[in-house]
Order: C-alpha cells, then sequence, then structure tokens
C-alpha cells in the first residue's frame, strides 16, 4: 500500500471533518457528515440488539429480577449523575425540558417531532431512536410476568423499563415525585410528559408502578 494511505488509514472521521471545515471544503463535510450519521445508526443498532440479548438471555435464565436490578445499578452508576441534578425539586420545569431534550438531540442526535406546553405540563412526542427501534422488530425481549417496573403489565420492552426504574420509580423513591412520565407508543413512538410543577403529577403514575403519592411532599 501507498505511505499516503496508510497515514490516511489513522485519521478518524471526526478529524478528517475538522479539516474539512477549516479548508473550507463545504461538500466533503457534508458528505462527511452524512457518513457519520449513517455509521451511528448502523452500530447503535447493533448495540442496541446486543442488550437486547443480553436482557432477554439474563432474564431467561435468572429470572425478570435481573432487568429490574440491572437498570437500578445503571441509574446509581451512569444516568443520575449524567442528568447532574436535574431530576429533582430543586430544577426548574424549564432546566429539566432542556435537559431531556439534549440528551434526545445532542447525546441521541435524533430530532424531535414535536414539544407541546399547556398550563400543567410539556409535551415530548417522539420516533424513540433506542427503545422504539427495539420494539419495532419482529423479535425483542419482553416482560412474560407483570412487574411495577413494567406498568402492571405482561409483554414490555425489558430496554424500555430502564425508563420506569431509573426516572420514575427511583426518583419517586429519592424525591417523592416521577422526574416525567413516559407512554410508549405503537411504531416506535413515546410521549413524554414533564410537569411543571411536580406536586401535580396525577396519582395515576404512581399506582401503575405499584408506589403511592404521598400528600405534604
Amino acid at each position: 500500500m501507498e505511505k499516503q494511505e496508510l497515514e490516511e488509514l489513522k485519521i478518524s472521521i471526526y478529524e478528517k471533518l475538522r479539516r474539512a471545515i477549516k479548508e473550507g471544503d463545504k461538500e466533503r463535510a457534508l458528505g462527511l457528515l452524512d457518513e457519520i450519521d449513517q455509521n451511528r445508526h448502523k452500530y447503535r443498532d447493533i448495540f442496541l440488539t446486543w442488550l437486547d440479548i443480553l436482557f432477554t438471555l439474563g432474564a431467561d435464565k435468572l429470572g425478570e429480577e435481573l432487568v429490574y436490578q440491572a437498570n437500578r445499578l445503571l441509574a446509581e452508576r451512569a444516568i443520575w449523575p449524567a442528568f447532574e441534578g436535574t431530576l429533582g425539586p430543586g430544577a426548574s420545569a424549564e432546566d429539566r425540558l432542556r435537559q431531556r431534550a439534549y440528551v434526545w438531540t445532542s447525546l441521541h442526535g435524533a430530532n424531535l417531532e414535536e414539544i407541546q406546553e399547556d398550563e400543567e405540563r410539556f409535551i415530548i412526542k417522539l420516533k424513540c431512536p433506542t427503545g422504539g427501534s427495539i420494539r419495532s422488530k419482529e423479535q425483542f425481549g419482553k416482560t412474560k410476568e407483570a412487574h411495577p417496573w413494567s406498568y402492571g403489565q405482561e409483554g414490555v420492552c425489558y430496554y424500555c423499563t430502564h425508563c420506569t426504574i431509573t426516572l420514575e420509580m427511583m426518583v419517586i423513591e429519592k424525591f417523592g415525585y416521577p422526574a416525567w412520565v413516559c407512554l410508549p407508543q405503537p411504531e416506535g413512538r413515546c410521549i413524554q410528559y414533564l410537569y411543571k410543577s411536580l406536586e401535580s403529577v396525577p396519582e395515576e403514575y404512581y399506582k401503575r408502578v405499584g408506589m403511592e403519592k404521598k400528600t405534604g411532599k
């Protein structure tokens, strides 16, 4: 191989993008962005399939409680630290919305379909690029029994339960309120409610995860 090609093989696609931008090569920069986006979808799908397989095998061999425990550990070690104090009552509704939108648009790199606002809450609508992608497949791991962490239902995607466990149940345990409420929809979509006043979260969203709304919190 030519030495020039060997040198090029060492350079990351992000560095190539930076160079194209600095050199003013708009066409090459846009082409590299498209390539990054294609690669992101390809490898995210592989990673999600891997997680789905691990959850499914673990649940089949060791019981579905494994899914619950694994997601609690995920929250403690990774998800909660990433949200930097925007989960509890100390954060404004606007800051909670900004952080939630940032996770989808910047970390996941997905566009939100809609953000609505009414007197009580913000409503986020999206085609979920993670759990929604898994649920769009013919086969995916899902609960065989009803659990509080699966909204008391069978047939709930194992992967999607991390939202229930880490951002509803565990936040209720710590602060008395869910950070937001997730409502999985058909065709890989999801609706999420962020209540402006955490005290106004309806009781039904506590009951569906086997918990009680405590008055005076």
